[in-house]
C-alpha cells in the first residue's frame, strides 16, 4: 500500500521529494481557492444568462439590445481593472486584494435579486469585474506543472457555468413562486450565499506569493525552496525602465493579441447563442437551459487534454494549431447552414473544445514572461483588458440579441477571426525558440557551489533573487 501511494504521489508532483511535499500542499490550499473562486464565477456569469430566458427579460423590462449592453458594461469594467488589478498584486498581499473582491462579489450577487429596472441590472452586473488568478498560479508553479493547474482552474469556470445552467433549471420546477419570489432571483441567493465561506477559505489558505514567505502551512524549509524553485526573474523592480522593457517586447502584444482573436471566435458559444437558436427551433426553456451545457461538457475535455499535452511537451504551440485548426473547422459548420439540428449540435460542442486558450495561453504567458515580474503582471493584466477591449462592442455587431435565432454574419466572423490565430501561433512559437536560443527569456538560478565558495549566503528573507554578473547561472525550466 505504501508503494502504491508512493508511485500515486510521484505520478501527481514528480520524483523530487521536495517538490512533491511543496506541489501536494499547493494543490490542497491554493489550487482549490482559486477553482472555487472561478466556479462560482462561471455560476454568476451564467445565472445572468439563464435567468434572462426565465422570466429576467419580461420583469424587468429588458429590451432591444439591452442584455447585450448588460454583458458590455460587465467585460467594459473587467478590461479597465485587469492591468491596475493584477499590477497590484505585486505590490499588496494579494490575500487582502482577493478576499476584499470576494466580499463585494457576494454583496453585489446579492442586492441584483432586489432589481425593478434593466439599468439597475446592468449597473450592478458592470461593478462585478475584477481581476483574475492566473499570475498568482504563475508565480508557484514550473512550466510542466503549470497547464494543468491552469487547466483545473478553467474546469472549475466550465463546470460552473454548466451548474447555473442546471441550477436554473432546476430552480424552474422546485423554487418558483416560493417565497412570492420567480425562480430567476433565487439563484442569485443561492450564489451570493455560496461566496461567503469560499471567502473564509481563502483568507485562510491563500498563500500570497512566494517571496512573501507567509504560508503558515509550509514549514520554514518549503517557504525558502518556494522562493528559489522556479529561479530569479531578470528583472523583478518596480524602475524607470518597467514601460519601456514591456511596450518594446514582443510578449506584450503578441500574446494578448491571438488571445483577444480566440475570445472573438467562441462568441457564438457566448450571448445565450445556442438557446436563442434552439428557442428557434421549438426547443422548451428548460432544454435552452440544459442543452448548452454541454458546450462546457466539452471545453473540460479539450483544455485539460490540451493542457496535459502541453505540460509533457514543455512546448505550448503544438496544441495551440490544434485548437486553431478546430476553430476553423467548427466555424465552417455554422457557416454553411446545416439542414439538420445535429449538425449545429456537433459545431456547437466541437468548438467547446477551443475555450482550451483560457489554461494553455496563459500559461504560454507566463513561460515567455518568467523571465520579468513586472512584464508578467502586466502582460497578464493587458491579456484580458486587450481581450474585452473588442469583445465589448463585438457581440453588439455580430451577435445581436435583435438578429435571433439567425447568426450567420457571426459565424463568418468567428471563421476569419480563428484563422487568423494560426499564422500568429506560429510567429510566437518561432520567436519564444529564438530568445530561448539567445538566453533573453526564461528564469536564472543561481550556482549554488559559487556561493558556498565565497562565503554567502544563497538567498536572504527580503532580498531580491537577481544574480550578481560574476556568479554562473544556468537556465530553469519555469
Amino acid at each position: 500500500m505504501a508503494s502504491l501511494r508512493t508511485r500515486l504521489a510521484i505520478w501527481l508532483w514528480g520524483p523530487e521529494p521536495k517538490d512533491r511535499a511543496l506541489l501536494a500542499k499547493l494543490d490542497v490550499t491554493l489550487l482549490p481557492y482559486f477553482s472555487l473562486i472561478w466556479f462560482l464565477f462561471g455560476v454568476t456569469r451564467a445565472s445572468y444568462s439563464t435567468a434572462y430566458i426565465s422570466g429576467m427579460k419580461e420583469a424587468l423590462g429588458f429590451e432591444g439590445k439591452e442584455y447585450n449592453y448588460m454583458s458590455t458594461a460587465y467585460l467594459v469594467v473587467y478590461a479597465v481593472c485587469q492591468m491596475p488589478g493584477t499590477s497590484l498584486l505585486t505590490i499588496v498581499r494579494p490575500k487582502y486584494v482577493f478576499v476584499a473582491a470576494n466580499v463585494t462579489w457576494s454583496v453585489l450577487t446579492l442586492i441584483t435579486y432586489k432589481m425593478t429596472r434593466a439599468w439597475q441590472v446592468i449597473l450592478l452586473n458592470a461593478i462585478e469585474g475584477g481581476v483574475g488568478a492566473q499570475f498568482i498560479l504563475g508565480s508557484w508553479y514550473k512550466k510542466s506543472e503549470l497547464g494543468i493547474r491552469a487547466a483545473v482552474f478553467c474546469v472549475f469556470g466550465h463546470i460552473g457555468s454548466m451548474a447555473g445552467g442546471w441550477i436554473q433549471a432546476g430552480l424552474l420546477q422546485t423554487l418558483a413562486g416560493k417565497g412570492g419570489l420567480p425562480a430567476w432571483k433565487w439563484i442569485f441567493i443561492i450564489v451570493s450565499v455560496m461566496t461567503v465561506p469560499v471567502a473564509l477559505f481563502g483568507w485562510v489558505f491563500i498563500p500570497d506569493l512566494p517571496a512573501h514567505r507567509a504560508a503558515w502551512y509550509l514549514n520554514a524549509e518549503q517557504k525558502e525552496y518556494a522562493v528559489t524553485r522556479l529561479g530569479s526573474p531578470r528583472k523583478e523592480s518596480w524602475d524607470r525602465t518597467v514601460f519601456k522593457r514591456v511596450l518594446l517586447s514582443w510578449q506584450f502584444w503578441l500574446l494578448p493579441f491571438i488571445f483577444m482573436l480566440y475570445s472573438l471566435s467562441v462568441q457564438m458559444l457566448q450571448n445565450n447563442v445556442m438557446a436563442y437558436w434552439m428557442a428557434g427551433q421549438g426547443y422548451t426553456t428548460i432544454q435552452q437551459n440544459n442543452y448548452p451545457t454541454g458546450i462546457y461538457a466539452t471545453a473540460i475535455i479539450g483544455t485539460v487534454l490540451y493542457a496535459i499535452i502541453s505540460d509533457k511537451l514543455k512546448s505550448r504551440w503544438e496544441v495551440s494549431i490544434a485548437i486553431g485548426l478546430t476553430f476553423v473547422i467548427g466555424s465552417a459548420i455554422l457557416v454553411s447552414n446545416p439542414p439538420t439540428d445535429a449538425g449545429y449540435f456537433v459545431a456547437f460542442y466541437l468548438l467547446g473544445t477551443t475555450f482550451a486558450p483560457q489554461a494553455v495561453w496563459y500559461s504560454w504567458l507566463a513561460d515567455v514572461t518568467s523571465h520579468d515580474f513586472q512584464l508578467r503582471a502586466i502582460s497578464t493584466g493587458f491579456m484580458n483588458s486587450f481581450d474585452f477591449a473588442f469583445v465589448t462592442w463585438w457581440p453588439l455587431i455580430f451577435y445581436p440579441a435583435t438578429d435571433a435565432p439567425d447568426f450567420h454574419k457571426g459565424y463568418i466572423a468567428s471563421l476569419v477571426t480563428g484563422a487568423l490565430t494560426l499564422p500568429l501561433i506560429g510567429l510566437i512559437a518561432y520567436l519564444e525558440k529564438r530568445d530561448m536560443a539567445r538566453g533573453v527569456i526564461g528564469r536564472v538560478v543561481i550556482d549554488n557551489s559559487v556561493l558556498e565558495d565565497d562565503g554567502s549566503r544563497e538567498d536572504e528573507p527580503g532580498k531580491s533573487l537577481n544574480p550578481p554578473v560574476d556568479v554562473r547561472a544556468r537556465e530553469v525550466d519555469v
